[in-house]
This record gives structure tokens, sequence and C-alpha cells, in this order.
């Protein structure tokens, strides 16, 4: 177990020494002027040496992941959260991959510590280092996000206002998320009865969630190790205090709230719909006070609802709503009705929440406890499918729930196949954006890495082990007739 071990080691100190080449930062940084790095950064011969670099680290993590899945389906027991520990080492002081949102997070902090409201105006409130590596498509959009992440930042904003040091610490935040779905993962394996190494291997060594988690820093993390803690509390029939987790995993990023769908189920395993729907009216007012309570407790208030709109302004081609949004807007408009293709495009987006919202009304009332864990899933996979929206890491929404729902082979599968092409084609994000020749050039090098490792997808599942006890004894010898 050691080789896959060093290899994603190694693959994850070639992904942060190449960060500081390809990610995004504000240029009064040090990292803009640190030595070899910061020269190769202001060529573009530079920064594509370190893009395929980059892409051949995540290959190489991507590679060691697939290798110790294959030994866990073998019947091995690695050490795999300290596999994920190690392979994460290299990635805590490095700056953000792939996305600008944690200088995002740092600014939206410093609007609270300087008084603004940060869900009434945008970075663009502020000015000086700052606000430098902010995405300018979010200078002028309030923060769609909870009061936790907000609070936190204006409390680490009064002591800094260095960029830098902000980042880090809304990656701290990342970090705990991780911890906590680290230690829930197997518990809630174990509970529905599933091998809870194949999990953690699944979910906690994954690629994907230690380079959009800790990586990106994306809040996302510690919405979801929030709400995998809140099931675990109900397995063990802590329900209130579960039905409070939810609600303030809520309150870091609204779906994580989507978890009282599993505690509604516990509360109620064997009852009707009616019994049902108590339940979960119980679970959710219990959630909703938290995410108030939380709300008024830090200062912040519940402004964020007005803005969960604003992620909606990126047309993201994971949501099937925006596809076939675009598609119809498109057409009409190439018809020349400008008005009727913007309009369709709104209707279409409506349709989607709303078959979203159905499709989680009835996992509520029909989900038992033995499929608690798939409920919450699929419903927040219906979010992110089905929503206004998507990115690559909203997929890790849903992972640790669907990797504890009794997997079947075409499941797992898809989720390793999904987290290798989002690991490995991580770098064509936003900060590519409008740049043709790395585009390509990074499509290119992401379909030469990964079209390999999904060949090796069809390896990963071992043939079954005959016990002894199944060892086939030879046929008599047919007896010769007289």
């Amino acid at each position: 177990m050691r080789s896959p071990l060093i290899r994603g080691l190694v693959g994850s100190v070639v992904v942060a020494a190449t960060s500081l080449v390809t990610s995004v930062v504000p240029p009064s940084s040090w990292v803009a002027t640190f030595p070899v790095t910061g020269d190769l950064r202001t060529t573009l011969a530079g920064r594509m040496i370190a893009l395929a670099f980059m892409v051949a680290g995540l290959g190489l993590m991507a590679w060691a992941w697939l290798e110790v899945g294959r030994n866990v389906m073998a019947g091995q027991k690695p050490r795999l959260v300290r596999m994920a520990t190690y392979w994460s080492l290299p990635l805590l002081l490095i700056p953000p991959l792939f996305s600008r949102d944690a200088w995002s997070y740092a600014a939206q902090g410093a609007l609270v510590a300087e008084g603004f409201d940060p869900y009434a105006v945008g970075p663009a409130a502020l000015s000086g280092p700052i606000i430098e590596a902010v995405d300018p498509r979010w200078m002028e959009t309030p923060a769609p996000y909870g009061p936790i992440p907000l609070a936190y930042g204006g409390l680490v904003s009064h002591l800094t206002m260095d960029p830098y040091v902000l980042m880090l610490a809304h990656r701290l935040l990342a970090v705990i998320g991780i911890v906590l779905i680290a230690w829930t993962v197997p518990r809630l394996a174990t509970a529905c009865r599933v091998d809870p190494v194949f999990a953690t291997w699944l979910v906690v060594a994954n690629p994907m969630l230690l380079m959009h988690g800790i990586g990106a820093a994306h809040n996302d993390i510690l919405m979801l190790g929030l709400a995998c803690s809140a099931f675990a509390l109900a397995l063990n029939g802590h329900w209130g205090t579960a039905a409070v987790v939810a609600g303030i995993s809520a309150a870091v990023k609204l779906p994580g709230g989507l978890v009282v769908i599993a505690i509604a189920a516990v509360m109620s395993p064997l009852a009707g719909r009616l019994s049902r729907f108590a339940s979960l009216a119980i679970a959710g007012v219990v959630s909703v006070l938290s995410l108030v309570t939380v709300g008024a407790f830090t200062g912040v208030g519940s402004g964020w609802l007005n803005a969960l709109d604003v992620p909606g302004l990126v047309r993201s081609p994971f949501s099937i709503a925006n596809l076939v949004g675009d598609a119809t807007s498109g057409i009409l408009g190439w018809l020349g009705q400008d008005t009727a293709a913007e309009q369709s495009l709104q209707v279409i987006k409506l349709a989607g929440m709303l078959l979203a919202i159905t499709l989680i009304a009835v996992l509520s009332l029909r989900s038992s406890i033995h499929h608690a864990a798939r409920a919450v899933g699929i419903a927040l996979l219906a979010i992110v499918l089905l929503g206004p929206t998507a990115h690559d890491w909203y997929f890790l929404w849903c992972l640790p729930f669907l990797a504890v729902a009794r997997p079947g082979r075409r499941l797992v599968t898809s989720i390793a196949a999904v987290s290798l092409i989002f690991t490995i084609a991580a770098p064509l994000n936003s900060s590519l954006r409008g740049a043709t020749i790395p585009i390509l050039t990074t499509t290119a090098l992401v379909i030469a890495v990964v079209a390999p490792l999904l060949n090796r997808l069809r390896k990963l599942h071992p043939a079954r082990v005959v016990r002894r006890t199944e060892v086939p004894q030879p046929a008599p010898q047919p007896t010769v007739g007289a």
C-alpha cells in the first residue's frame, strides 16, 4: 500500500507547487513575487508548463486512489484517513485552486468587519488588496452564503485584512468539514450495513473532495460535514440535536438543510405518511429556528435568502435546466423572438426548481430509515442537476450519502468516473475563462490523462471471492448400466 500512498503524495506536491504559477492571487501578495514561480506566472509559456504539470499531478492522485480502491475491494483494509491526511498536507498553505471563491469569502468577511451589510452590497464597496483577486463578476453582487462563514470571516478580519491570511482562515473551515466527514462516514456506513472501509475510500480519500475541499477552500465542505454529522446524530437517537445541527448546516449553505429528510425517517421509520409528515414538520421547524437563531446571534441576519439567485448568474453546463433553457432560448433568439427567448430561459429554470422540489417532497414522505441516506443523496443531486446553476464541486454534496446507501456496481463506477473527471478537469474552471489556448491545451491534456484511468474502472470490481464451503465438488461419475 506504500506505493499508491507515495504516488498520491507526489501528485499532491506537484499540484501544490504548480498552484504558485496557475492560481489567481492578489498582485500584492507574496505569491506574485515568489522566486522562479513569480517569473513563470508572468508568461504564457510558463503558465502552460505549470498547467501541464498540474494535470499530471492530479492524474497521479487519481491513479493512486483507483489502485487503493481496487485493493480495498479485494479485502485489504489500509489506513485511509492517514493516507488522505498525507495527501492533504501539501495543500494547506497554497493559493486556492481552480476558483476565486475563497478570495470572495475573504472580501465578504471584510465587509462585515467594516460595518457593511454583505447581503446588500458587494466587495466593490471595499478597496485595497482585499479585492484584488475577487472575480469581477462577483464584485457588485451580494453574498449568497449563510451567516456562519460571513460572521467567521468578519471576526478574523478584525484581526487582519491580509487577503491571503483570510483565505487560509476559510480553508480551515473546509478542513473542519473534512474532519467531520471522515468521522461520520464510517459510522453512517456501519449503520447502513455498508463496509466502512469502502465508504471511507469512496468519500474521504477521494481526490475530488481533497482538491475542491482543501485545495479550493469551498465552504460547501463545512456544510456537508455538518449535514453528515446531523444524520449520524439522528441514527444515535439524538434527533433533536440532529435537527439543530441541520439548521446550522443550512446556515453555512442552504442545501445542507435537506438532511432533515433523513432525520424525519429516523424519527418515524415505520409510520404512515401522515406521521412522517408530522416528523418532517417538527424536524424542519427545529432546523429553521436554529437557522434564524444563528443569523440573529451572529448579527449578520437572514438577508442572504434574498441573494440565493446570485449563483444563477453563471450558466453552468452541469445544470439540466440550464442546458434546456439555453437551447430553447437560443432557438427562439435565432428566430428573432428575443423577448420570448429570455422569458423561456426563466420559465425553464423555474420549472426545473419546481420539479426538484416535487421530487424532494416525494422522497421526504416515502423514504424509510433503510433508504434515508439514498433519499438525501438523490434530493441533493436533484438540486444540482435541476437547479439554476451547478459547479463541479456541487456534486460533492451527494457523495457521502450515496456512498453509504448500499451502492451497486453501476453507481460505484459512476461515482468513481465523475470523481476522476472532475478532479483532473478541475483546471478548466473559471480561472481559465477567456484564455483560448490554455483551455484547448488543458482539454487535450485532460483527455489524455482521463481516458486510461477511466479504462481502469473496468478492473475496479474484483471477481467474487469463493469461500471454502462454496468450492464446487467434482460431479459423480455416471454408473454404467447393466
